[in-house]
């Protein structure tokens, strides 16, 4: 069995920006907002990612950890959430964490794996529709 071949992202994609908004009245905790880069890599180079910002209200290993794993799996196209979703072959890419907020009661490890994978599958839309990034407005539900 042999490996999928990746290509490297054709082209930057600067200023994804994803946010899940807390749902009020609820105790799920869903609260989530990011900013990324999308660069394109050498032939050979594997994706990365790499933080250029402090993280509100102060860093979170967890989270970022959380919000890197969405980004690779969804690159990779190894996205288990729903890998019949975004049928595509995998990416590799330089990714730029330019903004990350999270809240001390509201937030959670699962909704920062999804934002990072909602963030990279809109990287790739902008990419195969050839346009600029959309601001992506959600509720991630931290239980599925």
């Amino acid at each position: 069995m042999t490996a999928t071949p990746t290509a490297p992202l054709p082209r930057p994609v600067r200023g994804v920006r994803v946010h899940s908004r807390q749902t009020v009245g609820a105790c799920a905790p869903t609260y989530g907002r990011v900013e990324l880069d999308f660069e394109p890599v050498p032939t050979g180079v594997a994706s990365s990612i790499e933080f250029a910002c402090t993280a509100e209200p102060e860093p979170s290993p967890e989270y970022e950890e959380s919000l890197a794993r969405g980004v690779l799996r969804a690159l990779a196209a190894a996205d288990t959430e729903d890998p019949a979703a975004h049928p595509r072959p995998p990416v590799r890419a330089r990714v730029i964490v330019r903004a990350l907020s999270w809240h001390w009661v509201d937030s959670c490890e699962t909704a920062f794996v999804r934002l990072g994978a909602l963030a990279a599958r809109e990287a790739l839309e902008c990419v195969a529709q050839d346009r600029e990034p959309r601001p992506v407005e959600t509720r991630v539900s931290p239980h599925t």
